[in-house]
């Protein structure tokens, strides 16, 4: 029984994939998230700030999938940690992938000048249970 809205803890370990990505990537993949797997956070750090002349933009997804399915375009104009406020969270919610493994990806997309400098981390996040979760 949960008091006081609380979940019980079934037994499941934190684990992380990790990438770099440059200005001269287009998609790169992040690592596999295994099936039924619930992603608990994404971290995109840039290291050196994009610099193509309009847009600069990353993006996290999965292969085959939506590149903006977890995280959509966001700004990778300025060095540090981004935010997930563009963070499609209901991508997020336990067991999702279901029953199968997918690889994460993300996505640099720029306009105008073609850029010269940037590159970023991303690290995803997430938890694998052990036994039947329902």
């Amino acid at each position: 029984m949960a008091v006081n809205n609380a979940v019980t803890n079934i037994a499941g370990v934190v684990s992380a994939i990790t990438t770099t990505i440059s200005y001269t990537d287009t998609t790169v993949t992040v690592g596999t998230i295994p099936a039924n797997a619930q992603i608990v956070n994404i971290h995109i750090d840039v290291l050196a700030s994009f610099n193509a002349g309009t847009t600069n933009t990353l993006a996290v997804g999965y292969t085959g999938g939506s590149t903006g399915a977890y995280v959509t375009a966001v700004s990778a104009a300025l060095t540090g940690r981004l935010g997930n406020t563009t963070a499609v969270l209901s991508a997020w919610d336990p067991l999702v992938p279901a029953n199968t493994d997918v690889n994460a990806t993300v996505t640099f997309a720029q306009t105008g000048t073609a850029a010269t400098a940037g590159n970023a981390r991303v690290t995803v996040l997430y938890k694998t249970y052990s036994g039947d979760t329902n």
